[in-house]
């Protein structure tokens, strides 16, 4: 790192974890992970994985990890009705710091509009009171598109700009003339984002989160996930696929795991029912597999406060500055996975029926549109240097880069041929498309480019026919019949 801060303070209560069921009971998944800073090795033995130290050197940790995937904290959440008093002595999760800023008045104030929408922290017990404020504080705030968060750190616990990375932060202002305190005020600061009724990105919003739900009373942490492989990375994409061989876990990681970018996720811990419980946004009670967020979360870490993690030293340099990052592992990306398995356990009694298709691996081309005329059907118009747009008819649900995975493996090559027989070549763009059109239907379209040799030939009026270029036995393109490239609806 090009800047050194303070030691990361990491400060743990008392924690009433369930114990872990024997892995020749279950199943389980064990990979080997390389982590760069930050992290803490204690934080990661939990109700869903174990983790072990295998190294470590002044930039990163190798630890082995083993992942319980079917544990289902969400079942298993109790309720206490005397929260207020047993939980009053747990100071470290409930007292205001330089983030999670809560004072009286604003106590007072949140007090006030809750009840002005029925919800009475005095009557319910500290799930019922987690569940209700939580939706109501995620329905009363208004997103925040600005990601500074990470690019600020915190000097005699004020917050201030980290000076290398001036820029980057200045790059998040809606304007030349936004003052750094109103960045602060709407992303990082826990009271102000209250009364400016904005959230931000997961950071920001688990801020928030744990800002309220401490002014009433809540013991209240914050908790740092990373996927279980970097998505960057074709080959540990395949690895990981690959070593997984319960049906249900594998498809559900494939289509939870991030495909490219910086990729990472924080939320809270909130002690209910006399244990700390996962707080994800308003979903009480998070597990570890999950296809919408990173497939398989990795705990990396636990704090009670923002201010304690040295984010723009680590993870921010190493987003906004990738070039200066040590250690460089595999990407941007401030982890890699370096070897994985899984169990079935000897006494386990595990399910593993076939699912539906998990990936797509036959494709059907049902339509295929000239950029004018895509353009046309959408409600708003891409802006791309694609020549035209092919549709497919198959789609899996929740399953986010299922159009990209696929180009991957298949042909990338077509020809386009006339009424004549003249015959033009294209390609995939490398943009895909998938969302609805302005009559609500579903749609998936790739985007093709003309070869550069063929562009002056080509006709965007005539009704060429579409021919793809398999290169793959397992991953095919198919045309329905009759299909031709259409310069309107």
């Amino acid at each position: 790192m090009r800047t050194h801060c303070a030691p990361l303070v990491l400060l743990l209560a008392p924690a009433c974890f369930a114990a872990h069921p024997e892995k020749e009971s279950t199943y389980t998944v064990t990979s080997v992970f390389e982590l760069a800073k930050p992290y803490n090795i204690a934080d990661m033995t939990d109700d869903y994985q174990e983790a072990r130290m295998l190294a470590e050197d002044a930039n990163s940790a190798t630890v082995e990890i083993t992942y319980y995937p079917f544990s289902n904290n969400a079942d298993s959440i109790g309720e206490n009705p005397n929260w207020r008093h047993e939980y009053a002595g747990m100071s470290q999760y409930l007292r205001p710091t330089p983030t999670e800023n809560w004072d009286e008045k604003m106590r007072a104030d949140l007090l006030v509009e809750l009840a002005q929408d029925s919800i009475d922290p005095a009557v319910l017990t500290d799930r019922e009171l987690v569940r209700k404020v939580s939706r109501w504080l995620m329905r009363r705030s208004t997103f925040n598109p600005a990601f500074a968060i990470w690019y600020v750190h915190f000097p005699n616990a004020i917050p201030e700009v980290f000076a290398p990375l001036r820029a980057a932060f200045n790059k998040e202002k809606p304007s030349p003339d936004t003052t750094d305190q109103a960045m602060f005020d709407r992303e990082v600061l826990g009271r102000q984002m209250f009364y400016n009724r904005v959230h931000g990105s997961c950071t920001s919003s688990a801020v928030l989160m744990a800002t309220v739900m401490r002014a009433l009373g809540i013991p209240t942490r914050i908790v740092f996930f990373v996927p279980p492989a970097d998505g960057n990375d074709a080959k540990q994409r395949e690895m990981l696929f690959s070593a997984l061989h319960h049906n249900q876990v594998r498809a559900t990681v494939r289509h939870g795991l991030p495909g490219g970018g910086f990729s990472n996720h924080l939320f809270n811990e909130v002690f209910v029912g006399n244990r700390w419980v996962r707080l994800n946004y308003d979903v009480l009670g998070q597990n570890i597999l999950d296809e919408h967020y990173l497939g398989l979360l990795t705990h990396i870490l636990t704090t009670d406060s923002l201010t304690h993690v040295p984010m723009a030293e680590t993870w921010g340099s190493r987003y906004a500055e990738y070039a200066h990052a040590e250690p460089k592992l595999s990407s941007m990306n401030p982890y890699r996975l370096l070897k994985v398995s899984d169990h079935f356990g000897a006494n386990a009694h595990i399910e593993n029926p076939a699912i539906g298709e998990e990936e797509l691996r036959k494709v059907t081309v049902i339509e295929a549109w000239t950029r004018d005329a895509a353009n046309a059907l959408l409600t708003k118009p891409v802006d791309t240097n694609a020549d035209l747009f092919i549709g497919i008819r198959e789609y899996i649900p929740n399953y986010t880069l299922q159009l990209r995975y696929f180009a991957q493996h298949a042909g990338k090559e077509f020809t386009l041929v006339g009424p004549d027989g003249a015959e033009l070549k294209a390609s995939l763009s490398g943009l895909t498309i998938r969302n609805k059109d302005k009559t609500g239907r579903q749609f998936q379209w790739f985007a093709l480019k003309i070869a550069e040799a063929d562009r002056a030939q080509f006709d965007p009026g005539t009704p060429y026919a579409i021919r793809p270029h398999n290169t793959s036995e397992t991953y095919l393109w198919t045309v329905k019949d009759g299909v031709t490239v259409r310069a309107s609806k």
